[in-house]
């Protein structure tokens, strides 16, 4: 048999084809299957950088103050802050008297700002209020300094936003 053998390292067209069908298939699976371990991708990464965004937008020099902004916090957070498509809880707390005292607090329905009004937004505070959070909600929670009465009195609180 010649070097120039017309049939040497050939390789069927059909066993090629299945050959690549599958590797295309285990390479979908492991990416199926490592999506929920890659950063960024899950949901609680959604909620994780969403307490970045609020406490960028409610803190100013590092201290949420309380005395100015517990009653208008809606007003001080972007709606680009907030994740697409997503209803959003934020309280912030603060330890008082050895106990979890909410300070703060909104709720900003699915579809905020465009899509939404007041009246939503008070639907879903109520809902909030007698249900409370569902189970399902991706929550991140922060440690904060908040001004309670001046911004000379500065407690240690706690900033949470839940996502669903």
């Amino acid at each position: 048999m010649s070097r120039s053998s017309p049939s040497r390292a050939q390789t069927e067209p059909l066993a090629a084809i299945c050959a690549v069908s599958i590797f295309a298939i285990a390479l979908g699976l492991y990416a199926v299957a490592a999506h929920p371990i890659l950063p960024g991708s899950s949901e609680q990464a959604t909620a994780d950088r969403t307490i970045d965004y609020v406490w960028d937008d409610i803190e100013e020099d590092g201290v949420f103050n309380a005395a100015d902004s517990a009653d208008d916090i809606d007003d001080h957070i972007a709606g680009s802050s907030l994740p697409a498509g997503s209803t959003v809880s934020v309280t912030v707390t603060v330890i008082d008297h050895g106990g979890e005292q909410r300070i703060a607090g909104t709720t900003f329905p699915s579809g905020y700002p465009d899509e939404t009004d007041a009246s939503d937004i008070a639907e879903l505070e109520r809902y909030i209020d007698e249900e409370g959070v569902p189970d399902r909600a991706s929550v991140a929670t922060r440690s904060i300094p908040v001004a309670v009465v001046s911004r000379a009195d500065i407690r240690s609180g706690t900033l949470r936003v839940s996502v669903w």
